[in-house]
């Protein structure tokens, strides 16, 4: 039997070179995930990696975009980070991303700013 299944990473962080600054996309941020995706999974009844949407694959997928290009905002690298996992993973049915700039350079104190978005199939 097929099952809905929330599947969660919390606390991914990575270090990108994104911002409207030129200077924040050469000298990089810290950067903090927060993903939430459901899968329609039969891994309950069979306990197989393959009959599910590995974590581990999709964190590396996340990290990899932060990583590998350049953005001015969170919001578009946010949609690319999206774009990439529902086309690298087809069992995710929906996600929602929270994305966000760790202690970003602004005319306030903040420890994080970001965005979050959510996206079905």
């Amino acid at each position: 039997m097929r099952t809905m299944v929330t599947v969660f990473v919390r606390g991914l962080e990575f270090y990108g070179f994104h911002g409207v600054a030129e200077e924040e996309r050469v000298i990089g941020h810290r950067f903090r995930a927060d993903l939430e995706y459901q899968v329609g999974s039969v891994a309950c009844e069979t306990d197989r990696i393959d009959d599910t949407v590995n974590y581990g694959n999709v964190a590396l997928c996340l990290v990899e975009m932060g990583q590998s290009r350049q953005f001015k905002t969170v919001e578009r690298l946010a949609t690319v980070m999206l774009d990439e996992l529902f086309a690298r993973f087809p069992g995710i049915q929906s996600a929602q991303l929270r994305l966000a700039k760790r202690l970003p350079p602004a005319p306030v104190i903040a420890e994080e700013v970001g965005v979050e978005i959510r996206r079905s199939r």
